[in-house]
Order: C-alpha cells, then sequence, then structure tokens
C-alpha cells in the first residue's frame, strides 16, 4: 500500500472552513472598532490569514490514506492519531460532490458510508479524479466478488435522464418561490443581529419613511427575488438528473454550479413513493421519491429517485430503473365503506368548529370590543372559508384512498392534505401495522389503519382512514403468507 495525500486544493478548502470560523466575530469586531486601532487592521489581516494558511497545510499534511484490494486505511492527527480501516465491501454509500469551483483543477469532495447511522465514516475535502475512481472501482470489485465469485462487472446503462422542459415545469410547480423569500428573510435576520447599532438606525429609519405603496414595492420586490432564488436553487440541484443502473446499485448523479453523484445500494431501499403536489396534480406530474433503511445525510434519508415524470410514464420509466421490482399490482382490495367521506368530513368539520368557537368565547370574554358587527362578519368569513377547505381535504383524504397487491408488493395511495402519495413496500421491508377508532367506527366494520415502514434512522407512518375490516384481515394474511 502506497501512502497518499489528497489534492493540494485540500489546502485551499481547509482555509476557507478557518476562515468560516472567524467570519462573523471579525466583521463584528471590524464594526466596533474605533479609528485610531483601525491602523492596524490590515497588519492584522495578513497575521490571520498566514496562520490560518498554516493551519490548513497542517490538516492536509497530516491526512494521509492507503488502500489495497480490500480495505480502505486512513490516518489523520498530528498528537492524537486516528487511525480509520474501511473494508470496501461494507461500504454502503459513496457520494461525490462537485462544486463549480472544483471544476478547473479536476478534484471532486467524496463521503463515504458504512453504518448509515447519520453521520459520513470518512470525509475527503478534494480528491482528484484519478484518486475517486480507484477508490469506487476496488468497491465495485469487492462487493461483486462477495455476490459472485468471478462475477464480471456490468456495463453501466442509462435508465433515467430528466429533460430541461420537465425540469423547468418541475421547479415552476414546487413553490421554490416561498422557500427563496424565506431565506432572504433568514439572510437578513442573521445580518441584522450582527450590524452596529448606527447601521440598524439607518435601515429602520428608511423603512419608517416610506409610504405604503413603497413598502408594497418593496415587498413584491422580495417576492420575485424570492420566487427567482427558489426556481435557481431546484434547477441547480436536479439539472442534468440521470440515473445509471450497475450491478446492484444505482449511480445517481445531478448538478449544476456543484456536480454531485451519489452510489445507492439496491437493498438500502425500503419503500417507492410517488407523490403529486396539488399544482402538479393539475399539470399530471408526479415525482419518486425512496425511502432509505439508513442514511449518510438526514436530508438524504428520503432520497429524489425520479424528480419529475408524466403520469401516464411513470410506470414504465420506474419499471426500467427497478428492474428487480413487480410493480404489476392485481389483487385490489376495497378500501373504504360506504360513506366514508360523509364520516371523515363531518369528523374533522365539528372538531374544528368546536376548537374555534372555544377560541372565539375566550377572546370575546377578555376582548367584549370584538363583538362589533364587523368583527363578527370577519369571523364568520373565516369560519366559511376554513370550513370549505376541510371538505375538500377530506373528501379527497378518502377518494384518493386505494389498496393493493400483488405476491411480494404492495400499493398504498393516500391523501396527505392536498398532495397525494402513493406508496409501492415489498412484504419483508413492512416494519408493522396498527389499527385505531373510536366504538362508532367498529360498529360500522370499518378501522383506521396505520402501516409502518422504516425511513433513515427512524419510521414512517402511513395512515388510511376508515377500512372495511375485512379488507385489513386479508391484508394482514397477505402479510405473513403471501397470496
Amino acid at each position: 500500500m502506497i501512502k497518499q495525500h489528497q489534492s493540494l486544493f485540500a489546502v485551499f478548502i481547509n482555509l476557507l472552513t478557518n476562515i468560516k470560523l472567524i467570519i462573523w466575530p471579525a466583521l463584528l469586531g471590524l464594526f466596533n472598532m474605533n479609528e485610531s486601532r483601525f491602523t492596524y487592521f490590515p497588519i492584522i489581516v495578513i497575521v490571520t490569514l498566514l496562520l490560518l494558511l498554516l493551519s490548513a497545510w497542517v490538516q492536509w499534511f497530516f491526512f494521509i490514506f492507503e488502500f489495497d484490494e480490500h480495505e480502505l486505511t486512513v490516518k489523520k492527527g498530528i498528537f492524537n492519531k486516528n487511525q480509520l480501516h474501511i473494508p470496501f465491501e461494507r461500504i454502503q454509500t459513496i457520494t461525490r460532490t462537485i462544486p463549480f469551483y472544483y471544476q478547473p483543477f479536476h478534484v471532486v469532495r467524496m463521503q463515504i458510508d458504512t453504518s448509515g447511522q447519520g453521520k459520513p465514516d470518512v470525509i475527503f475535502d478534494a480528491l482528484t479524479i484519478k484518486q475517486a475512481n480507484l477508490i469506487e472501482q476496488k468497491r465495485r470489485v469487492a462487493q461483486n466478488s462477495i455476490q459472485k465469485e468471478f462475477e464480471t462487472i456490468e456495463t453501466t446503462k442509462l435508465q433515467y435522464q430528466v429533460t430541461i422542459k420537465e425540469l423547468i415545469v418541475y421547479a415552476l410547480t414546487s413553490l421554490g418561490g416561498l422557500g427563496g423569500v424565506v431565506v432572504l428573510f433568514t439572510i437578513w435576520s442573521q445580518v441584522d443581529e450582527m450590524l452596529p447599532k448606527n447601521l440598524k438606525l439607518s435601515f429602520e429609519d428608511f423603512f419608517n419613511h416610506q409610504s405604503v405603496t413603497g413598502l408594497c414595492i418593496l415587498f413584491v420586490l422580495t417576492v420575485i427575488v424570492g420566487i427567482f432564488i427558489g426556481f435557481f436553487r431546484i434547477f441547480n440541484r436536479y439539472f442534468n438528473f440521470k440515473i445509471e443502473h450497475q450491478n446492484n446499485h444505482l449511480d445517481i448523479s445531478r448538478g449544476f454550479l456543484a456536480h454531485k453523484t451519489m452510489q445507492l445500494k439496491l437493498n438500502r431501499i425500503q419503500t417507492i413513493q410517488l407523490r403529486q403536489t396539488m399544482l402538479r396534480r393539475l399539470v399530471r406530474l408526479v415525482s419518486v421519491n425512496v425511502l432509505l433503511s439508513a442514511s449518510q445525510d438526514e436530508k438524504d434519508a428520503q432520497t429524489v429517485l425520479i424528480p419529475v415524470a408524466s403520469i401516464d410514464k411513470i410506470m414504465t420509466t420506474l419499471k426500467k430503473v427497478l428492474t428487480s421490482i413487480d410493480f404489476d399490482v392485481d389483487h385490489w382490495q376495497v378500501s373504504n365503506i360506504d360513506k366514508a367521506a360523509w364520516y371523515q368530513v363531518r369528523f374533522s368539520v365539528l372538531r374544528n368548529i368546536f376548537i374555534m368557537t372555544l377560541v372565539i368565547s375566550v377572546v370575546m370574554f377578555y376582548f367584549p370590543s370584538i363583538l362589533q358587527r364587523s368583527y363578527m362578519l370577519l369571523f364568520f368569513i373565516i369560519m366559511i372559508v376554513i370550513t370549505a377547505i376541510l371538505i375538500l381535504k377530506n373528501t379527497l383524504t378518502i377518494t384518493d384512498q386505494k389498496l393493493g397487491f400483488n405476491q411480494e408488493l404492495v400499493y398504498i395511495q393516500r391523501s396527505n392534505g392536498f398532495s397525494k402519495e402513493g406508496y409501492y413496500i415489498r412484504r419483508d421491508k413492512i416494519q408493522g401495522v396498527r389499527e385505531s377508532g373510536f366504538i362508532t367506527v367498529f360498529r360500522k366494520k370499518a378501522l383506521h389503519l396505520d402501516v409502518i415502514v422504516r425511513d433513515g434512522n427512524g419510521h414512517h407512518i402511513i395512515h388510511l382512514r376508515y377500512v372495511p375490516q375485512s379488507t385489513v384481515n386479508h391484508f394482514k394474511q397477505w402479510m405473513n403468507t403471501g397470496l
């Protein structure tokens, strides 16, 4: 085994990381620095940067790795030496990320996960392309030799690639602008806390002297900028999204400014989730996620498998991507009892009317002036709007509900708010079921059924309402013995 270092570009990455640690305290000190000390500011900056650069180089020099045919060894530390041995056959996921500023230097950021307990075992800040390819090649050979001795590695096959048109529609129907507005306000709140008092007063004075029209224009401009930021975030994340199938894993790559590649082992997939938001239901588009057995990153516990596809073509695409799964459901069950929509709407509306009446009564007791006609009319309009939303939402809860299975797989469909979700779950991946319901539900020979599946390091519950008792019994029998 030959000892190796990362690319020297890692020194620059370490330097940026060190600068991030001190940037906010440095800015705060700069804002509060008096004129007499400001003369020494350039010297302080130069000395600080030299010290940070030295620290970054030391971090790079004492981070050493080596590998043979069987394992990867990583050594790091100056005084407190750490040595980690990772057998290639135990690696669950390898994730490559190539931000735009990495690309001219032909380096990648690589994360290696073996345990899947929410944190990667090893993070390489800047490997050369050759080093990264060698590690992935060793991992593929080791894992394929365990599956079948002398097995030849299959040629990588492209199974799915998103088109620009589909991606634009996906971004436009994702309400990403709301996320962009939230990002802007979050950044402003963080910066506002760090600003000195004189700058805060200047901003407050500017806003206080604006007319209503001026404030409305500022708000509209903020929303437009937020929509653009949200659109670009989604477009940047899923640009050139493609899936390639190789042996026992999928190679998923995506990204515009930062190109990211992830190797996903097929045995980590617990559940396949089809999801349509309210807007995507109108344009007949669907997204596909997979719930994983464990996640190297909490944000990736639910991985996007297919960002967007037409509802008419989604089954063909799924069968191409996941060839080992039979998606043809041939035993459909009665998923809800007669008048289930009426029972669901009645229960939800009465419950929310009771809560709102209680809240309004308390408010009127402490604020009698609210009994004015204008306020009462406003409350009445709000209650009508909320009631209409509840009726629509709970009607969809029942009408969207479906349940069916084949020998090894169940399909469950439900409504989550105004979004429609469908789940394909293998029989051996179901963690458990839970039955519940008031006595009035049991009298109708029905149950509320919860199906529990694994999701990352926790679980995900799929709720079904007013399911016939006979369907529940048939489903439990199928779980135990199959068809």
